[in-house]
């Protein structure tokens, strides 16, 4: 019976590379790995492909600072090795951060830290997100595979940290990200529309993930 390792490959996913969707960064990565040569372990079955499993997939638009992917390795290397002939042959915003031997099964994962800024020229833009999260409800519709149904996104944003920045506010925020369920940064986006009139200019970057005890996945 073939050995194999299993080995978790932490990257991010930053800049043009955050309008990938998850299924072309899962053929980025395939194409990676085959042109590294290293020796990964393919699926059985009719249709054989390397295995890759995933942390929460980020939604199209936010970026990464502290994804992860679990491959298996049929012979042994070094992790600084796996790193180094990965990493030559990833695109532009997909970068190879370490790779390690899994401490928690991915199934662990329950939350993300998010970062969310909002810039706007016109005034005012701090007291709005202010307003929004004073208020006693915020209601918004999210879609859902069953279609959609309106969701009180307060009591996921009530400890969220606001700071200003340049020509805005900086939002941090921990959001449950899980095979349970997840709850879209975005939607509070929607929420500052809505509620207040405000489409401000948005980056949100996934800095890392967490478990399901808040301690940081490994």
């Amino acid at each position: 019976m073939q050995s194999v390792e299993t080995v978790r490959v932490w990257f991010e996913k930053t800049g043009p590379a955050k309008f990938i969707s998850h299924l072309d960064l899962t053929h980025c990565m395939a194409r990676g790995l085959k042109l590294s040569r290293l020796p990964v372990w393919y699926t059985e079955g009719f249709n054989p492909r390397i295995y890759m499993t995933y942390g929460m997939p980020l939604s199209l638009g936010i970026a990464g600072l502290r994804e992860c992917m679990d491959i298996r390795l049929t012979e042994p290397v070094p992790l600084e090795a796996v790193k180094e002939k990965l990493g030559q042959r990833l695109p532009g915003g997909i970068r190879i951060l370490e790779v390690t031997q899994p401490r928690e099964k991915l199934e662990h994962i329950g939350y993300g830290l998010y970062e969310i800024r909002l810039e706007e020229d016109r005034p005012g833009l701090g007291e709005a997100v202010e307003r929004l999260l004073s208020r006693e409800e915020i209601i918004v519709k999210k879609h859902t595979k069953k279609g959609e149904r309106d969701l009180d996104i307060k009591p996921y944003f009530q400890e969220a940290k606001l700071a200003p920045c340049q020509n805005g506010v900086l939002l941090e925020v921990l959001l449950p990200c899980s095979q349970e369920g997840s709850v879209n940064p975005g939607l509070l986006l929607e929420a500052l529309k809505a509620y207040e009139g405000r489409e401000p200019f948005s980056q949100i970057t996934r800095v890392k993930l967490l478990t399901k005890e808040f301690s940081e996945m490994g």
